[in-house]
């Protein structure tokens, strides 16, 4: 028993050095990111008009019977999302309702049973009543810069209808009914992996390219901006923790103290919420005297004549601006 006593004290010693506290911290609440919706919905719309969707094929029982079918060269015309949340648990929770889309793209079909007929044209899909929900796993790299990951995603099709051009479309329209249905599985999954691959790519690739260390326009300084941790997903908040500690760029050293302990951060009505320690100006203060700028030096030709006479360098009677 003393022998486990004394392990979980180590490992509470050892948990306790190990952590930092952050030069500053910022928590956005449930307010914050109604917000963020608000402002980035028509930006996102925008940007997912041009998410490159890929090829989708299947199978379908028709009235010719059971065919093999094929969509390519799926261009999304366009997109309408008229409700989005984000909501920290754990993950970072994205949902949008009632979407609606456009998609236009050329099919290809072929029969199974002899003799193998085929057809192929364009085609028009129209989508309505979707609902999507993806899971953001949020992490940081080894150089403090915030990492994304999709955990899960889901969607659902409500109603889809597809008009067929080329071929023998005036038949094929009769019975587009049988694809559709099978169509919307295919699409969903096809959406959802197209959602998981931007944001584990081009996401990290957005995030890689912020700076988390940036040089000062003094060309001596910088301040390192960079995650201490993974942010951290509070079921009304969400967390980040940053270094925000000065360095000479020519000489990075680690400053001989630490930041004081913050707050928790708890629940707020504010959108957002900043919390600065004196730790940054300390270690700007600590390197801008390194660096010999808060130094100046004054010397007896400096000094008023008056006064430099009589020997009285450090009255305040000498008035000499320097």
């Amino acid at each position: 028993m003393r022998q486990l006593v004394v392990v979980i004290g180590v490992v509470l010693l050892v948990s306790t050095a190990l952590s930092v506290n952050p030069g500053f911290r910022t928590a956005i609440s449930a307010k914050g990111f109604d917000y963020i919706c608000q402002v980035g919905v028509p930006i996102l719309e925008k940007y997912l008009s041009t998410l490159s969707i890929p090829p989708i094929s299947g199978s379908a029982s028709s009235p010719i019977g059971s065919i093999d079918y094929s969509l390519s060269n799926i261009q999304l015309s366009s997109l309408t999302i008229p409700s989005a949340s984000i909501k920290p648990d754990k993950t970072l929770i994205i949902s949008a309702s009632g979407i609606s889309m456009h998609v236009h793209a050329d099919w290809h079909y072929r029969m199974k049973d002899w003799p193998h007929i085929s057809d192929h044209g364009s085609c028009d899909v129209s989508v309505s009543s979707v609902s999507l929900q993806v899971s953001v796993n949020l992490g940081a790299d080894s150089k403090g810069h915030p990492t994304v990951s999709a955990a899960s995603c889901n969607v659902d099709i409500g109603h889809l209808s597809i008009d067929f051009h080329g071929g023998a479309s005036w038949l094929y329209n009769l019975f587009s009914s049988y694809i559709a249905d099978d169509l919307k599985g295919s699409l969903s999954d096809q959406v959802c992996k197209a959602t998981k691959q931007e944001i584990d790519t081009a996401g990290n690739a957005a995030l890689e390219s912020i700076e988390v260390e940036v040089k000062l326009p003094d060309h001596l300084t910088e301040i390192d901006f960079a995650l201490l941790k993974a942010p951290t997903c509070a079921t009304t908040y969400l967390e980040t923790d940053h270094k925000g500690e000065f360095f000479l760029i020519s000489h990075p050293v680690e400053a001989p103290f630490s930041p004081p302990p913050l707050p928790s951060v708890g629940s707020d009505a504010k959108m957002m919420n900043i919390w600065l320690t004196d730790y940054i100006a300390n270690t700007a203060g600590l390197v801008y005297l390194t660096a010999g700028v808060l130094k100046y030096n004054i010397t007896p030709d400096m000094v008023c004549s008056e006064y430099k006479q009589q020997h009285l360098y450090l009255q305040s009677k000498c008035s000499q601006t320097f």
